[in-house]
């Protein structure tokens, strides 16, 4: 057998071919482990990915919802605004040309549309972010004047005359009315001027004021020489009633308030999203929120006292009636009972396009509260409540023992002749004194139209009467 020399140069090659075996070995190896790692790898990166993504959507709807929100503010603030202005400008008309007027039936128009014009001066008033001291003084005013030009078609209307002394007293509001424009048109001027924006202007610093209110100037009593006989009058204390009797001392937290709208007022409701807002601390200091239901944006707001709905504000939709009367008027006294406001039932009905305004008090051994009024809107399209306020309530709701000590027949005679009784109610009615009075409503229907006269259930008297009257389509009790 032949035997073969090994030689140190094949055991030199020898050794190169299996290091050059374990290097290709090792990058086989390395490079199998990197093609296992690289579905890991894709995993991870396509997860951050998906939570990156997340993060800017919620980010993103976040952001838009807010930007929404704000939009829906910023267009409530102009829209409030501007209509104050127009009826301030309105108003101002009227009252100038009132004293021009010579006939029982054009002074009378003149007030009603005066009155109109105040209605909506104090809608605006109640939306708009002024300071507190501006605030009270514009709308006691505002409603002094509505009051007064109730209390003088009244007097007019009964066939009786307004002495000089009365008369004049629209001048005086003329000039307060002067200086209230004067003021607005400095804060208009400033907003042509540049980009205002209501919701950044809205902002409070610590002092309670913002620049809104900086922009309407000082309109206290002690800057405008409002008129003595309507600011300190008769009408005042009826009017600007700040001891709020309705509302206990018991204060609820801002998560309360929130989750009274959220379980309580908007009930079985999934499609509801409600943001805080700000606080209000007028004579009932409340938690605003906006709320957002079925894609529709509404304004509401909690006493802080109680915890109780004070407002909601909303829009209709446009379109045809869909409910009927009785229905609208049935869906607002189950909204009104289900957050709160107990033994509430129909006392009044307008309807206006698909809108029913409805007010409701609470009739309590059939006895009607009417110092505790609360109004309902009512969108008969969408068919739902887009519209709540319940200031006299929390002002006014107490309970109460009322007498009826005068026989109904006996309060009957007071009527007079030639009359048709509509309807026969007991009721409490507040005067313009302030007083709460215990007495038959009787709605009566004359020759020249509707009447209603309040008989005093104790003294038997006449403490009040209201004819039913259509101004410019809508109707009035005067």
């Amino acid at each position: 057998m032949d035997s073969k020399k090994i030689t140190s140069v094949d055991f030199d090659e020898e050794r190169n071919q299996n290091k050059s075996k374990k290097v290709q070995d090792e990058n086989t190896k390395k490079k199998s482990n990197a093609q296992k790692m690289i579905p890991g790898l894709i995993v991870i990166i396509v997860s951050l990915l998906i939570i990156l993504t997340c993060v800017l959507i919620a980010y993103y709807q976040v952001y838009n919802s807010s930007k929404q929100n704000a939009n829906v503010l910023e267009g409530v603030y102009t829209s409030s605004y501007y209509s104050m202005v127009d009826n301030v400008n309105n108003l101002a008309v009227d009252v100038s040309k009132y004293s021009t007027l010579t006939t029982k039936q054009a002074k009378l128009n003149t007030l009603q549309d005066m009155m109109l014009d105040c209605n909506y001066i104090l809608a605006g008033l109640s939306v708009l972010p002024i300071d507190e001291v501006n605030a009270t003084s514009a709308t006691k005013f505002f409603n002094q004047v509505n009051g007064l030009c109730e209390a003088y078609s009244n007097t007019l209307y009964k066939g009786e005359s307004l002495t000089q002394e009365e008369e004049l007293v629209f001048d005086k509001i003329g000039l307060v009315l002067s200086k209230i424009k004067e003021n607005l048109n400095k804060q208009n001027a400033g907003m042509y001027d540049s980009n205002f924006n209501f919701v950044d202007a809205s902002v409070f610093d610590d002092s309670g004021m913002n620049e809104l209110s900086l922009g309407l100037g000082d309109l206290s009593a002690e800057n405008i020489d409002y008129p003595a006989m309507i600011f300190d009058g008769p009408f005042s204390s009826a009017l600007e009633t700040t001891e709020i009797r309705g509302l206990s001392e018991n204060e609820v937290s801002k998560d309360d308030a929130y989750q009274y709208l959220r379980n309580t007022v908007y009930k079985n409701r999934n499609d509801v999203k409600i943001t805080f807002d700000k606080e209000t601390n007028g004579d009932i200091a409340t938690y605003d929120f906006n709320v957002s239901v079925d894609k529709k944006q509404f304004f509401a707001q909690v006493s802080k006292r109680d915890g109780l709905l004070i407002t909601i504000s909303g829009y209709a939709e446009t379109g045809d009636a869909i409910m009927k009367n009785e229905q609208a008027t049935e869906l607002a006294k189950t909204f009104a009972n289900n957050i709160g406001f107990e033994s509430m039932d129909s006392v009044w009905l307008e309807i206006h396009d698909n809108i029913a305004y409805i007010n409701l008090a609470p009739v309590i051994n059939d006895v009607i509260m009417y110092p505790d009024l609360v109004k309902v809107k009512v969108d008969l399209t969408a068919q739902e409540v887009i519209g709540f306020e319940a200031v006299n309530y929390a002002l006014n709701h107490v309970e109460r023992s009322p007498e009826f000590i005068v026989d109904e027949k006996k309060a009957e005679e007071l009527l007079g002749f030639d009359y048709n009784i509509l309807k026969v109610s007991k009721a409490v009615i507040r005067l313009d004194s302030g007083k709460e009075v215990d007495c038959y409503e009787f709605m009566v229907e004359r020759i020249d139209g509707t009447y209603f006269y309040y008989i005093d259930a104790n003294t038997n008297q006449i403490v009040k009467t209201m004819k039913l009257v259509t101004v410019k389509g809508v109707q009035k009790l005067i």
